[in-house]
């Protein structure tokens, strides 16, 4: 309870603080603007990317959460997986906003699917929109509403550059979300701006409406090394998430590091996350015990140019475990998940324009059940899609 209330207070603490900052430099930098003859001013963008997918291969038990994920043998669709129109505003050369609305295809072919209206349409959400107040702290951006959050969102996921392909492996195995309604400062250090920070105080609950009285609290700190090719990244993030039956949080570690020239990039990407009382299981006849779970995985990718501005290769090999605490004389409830996942992705980007990736590519996720008697194709099976995926931008 007293840790529960200790975060409340600093979020509520950081939260006034940033604010009392920005709205008391809104006059001078207003002033600012009117001196340099700036004039506002705000552009529409948008991108949007899917496929033709055939799935060649499917788990004979349908097991798993993510994107074909329970889908038979021989589904194929022509599908998009996301759809975004935003638009950015600047008050002065200091305060701007951004709003965006989103269609994400979060798990295809599920009719309760959140993202599918009840009549079958594409649902649109609204995945940012906020204030930004840019050198109230020197070299540094504080965002008031709905934004991208420092797990993935703001660094990862451009560097391994293939979203469009897939998630960052935090991102697809539901580790953190890529947006959250909050306040947040992001920063860089130094005179060549070689160390950076993000704080950030969150709903904890994604661009869904507040249900309860907890927050997050996100931390980042990353380096660039070797004239910026090399970018080294740490991640703690805790939250509150239940109090009954019983208290219940969450603590995330990350490393992300990166080497990255405009030819080639090489990543790796780790987590541990450990949920308290997030399990439970019986302990003799009808005494129901409870007890932690620990998700970790690690990604690594590889990025490679092979024509200059036409053609580049990508390849991506994942391991998730959802729980590292796992007994097997423990008899769990709550459909409780025994299996390890094996995710690979390979294939091609051919640009006929800078703005337009047309590419080629196969989704592979390997099941591995780590439950005793097992055996055949629970023991070990996999879903196994083949893809053309189009990913086009404007005015981006």
């Amino acid at each position: 309870m007293q840790k529960r209330s200790s975060l409340l207070q600093a979020s509520i603490f950081f939260a006034f603080l940033a604010l009392a900052f920005s709205f008391n430099s809104f006059q001078a930098v207003a002033q600012d603007s009117t001196q340099t003859g700036f004039k506002p001013g705000g552009k529409i963008w948008g991108y949007a990317f899917g496929d033709y997918a055939y799935k060649l291969h499917a788990d004979k038990e349908l097991r798993g959460n993510i994107q074909y994920s329970g889908l038979a043998q021989d589904y194929n669709s022509f599908n998009f997986r996301r759809i975004y129109l935003g638009y950015d505003y600047q008050f002065t050369p200091h305060i701007s906003s951004q709003f965006l609305l989103a269609h994400e295809s979060s798990a295809e072919g599920n009719p309760n699917n959140p993202d599918v209206l009840s009549n079958g349409n594409r649902g649109v959400y609204i995945k940012a929109m906020n204030l930004r107040f840019k050198n109230v702290i020197p070299r540094a951006t504080i965002v008031v509403g709905q934004q991208s959050t420092p797990t993935f969102a703001t660094l990862a996921d451009g560097i391994w550059g293939y979203r469009s392909i897939e998630k960052t492996i935090a991102d697809m195995r539901g580790i953190s979300s890529s947006t959250d309604l909050g306040i947040g400062v992001f920063g860089r250090i130094g005179k060549n701006e070689n160390l950076g920070y993000e704080l950030m105080v969150g709903n904890n609950n994604g661009a869904k409406l507040e249900n309860n009285n907890f927050k997050k609290l996100y931390t980042s700190l990353y380096v660039y090394l070797f004239h910026k090719k090399v970018v080294v990244q740490g991640n703690y993030e805790t939250a509150k998430t239940a109090l009954s039956p019983v208290p219940k949080n969450s603590s995330t570690f990350r490393l992300f590091a990166a080497y990255k020239t405009p030819a080639t990039t090489v990543g790796v990407e780790a987590f541990t996350q450990v949920r308290s009382n997030n399990n439970s299981f019986l302990r003799g006849v009808a005494d129901t015990a409870f007890t932690d779970a620990q998700a970790s995985g690690i990604s690594f990718f590889v990025t490679q140019q092979l024509v200059k501005e036409k053609l580049r290769a990508f390849a991506r090999l994942d391991a998730f475990t959802p729980d590292q605490q796992y007994k097997a004389d423990r008899n769990y409830l709550g459909g409780y998940n025994t299996n390890n996942e094996l995710f690979a992705t390979i294939g091609l980007d051919y640009m006929p324009h800078n703005n337009i990736h047309i590419m080629p590519n196969i989704w592979l996720d390997q099941f591995q059940n780590k439950a005793p008697g097992a055996t055949g194709a629970l023991k070990k099976d996999y879903d196994f899609v083949g893809r053309i995926t189009l990913y086009f931008l404007f005015n981006r």
